[in-house]
């Protein structure tokens, strides 16, 4: 090793190190920069948020393994008013580290409804997941007065994002498909484990500590 070399090893090694050692810090920083999901979901500034929850009535947390790998996920929520009397939209969190990350994008909420849905395997993805049905006509908890559902969704986490994938409509007066439903959604149905659902009314929030923000004013 020349001279040269060997400086150039000496000035660059510990330089290189300190940058890649900085980038990773930073890293775990971001990754835990989320200690409370709540108080993260009430200071995001969503714009769909802001125009369709007609202010803020309640918040819902709600904890769900989708993977199936003992570790929880979380999702905080509130109901879009304008948007009709069941809809719910969500934005999801992962443990990273001490802290938590967010699984949905930063500008906009995700529709999920959580009543009835399924939890574990997903056949055609191989993969671990949520799977619910939606109606354009009835809310989901009157789903079954009808043989079709506008849509089957499934939800699964890839690389630590939340993938949402339409599977198109359900037609229960097609064999194959009412077998599809009654996997699902039928009364002998296996699931994995039931979501567990907490509430918090403002006053709940504000006992708690919470700040509210601008959006939470009702309109």
């Amino acid at each position: 090793m020349s001279y040269r070399q060997l400086v150039r090893r000496l000035v660059h090694g510990p330089l290189a190190l300190l940058t890649c050692l900085s980038v990773w810090l930073c890293g775990i920083a971001v990754a835990q920069d989320i200690k409370d999901p709540i108080a993260d979901y009430l200071a995001m500034k969503v714009p769909d948020r802001v125009q369709n929850t007609g202010g803020l009535w309640v918040v819902k947390k709600v904890e769900v393994d989708i993977q199936g790998d003992g570790n929880p996920d979380i999702f905080v929520g509130t109901w879009y008013r304008k948007s009709g009397p069941n809809t719910w939209l969500w934005v999801g969190y992962q443990k990273d580290g001490d802290g938590y990350r967010r699984i949905t994008p930063a500008d906009s909420d995700v529709l999920i409804d959580f009543d009835n849905i399924y939890v574990g395997e997903i056949p055609d993805l191989q993969r671990q997941g949520l799977v619910q049905g939606y109606s354009l006509e009835l809310d989901n908890k009157d789903r079954d007065q009808s043989n079709l559902l506008s849509d089957l969704e499934y939800y699964y986490v890839d690389n630590g994002t939340l993938v949402q994938q339409s599977a198109g409509p359900l037609d229960r007066d097609d064999p194959s498909q009412k077998e599809t439903y009654d996997f699902f959604f039928g009364p002998n149905r296996k699931v994995r484990e039931t979501p567990k659902i907490e509430s918090f009314t403002v006053f709940d929030l504000i006992h708690r500590g919470y700040t509210m923000p601008d959006w939470a004013k009702r309109r």
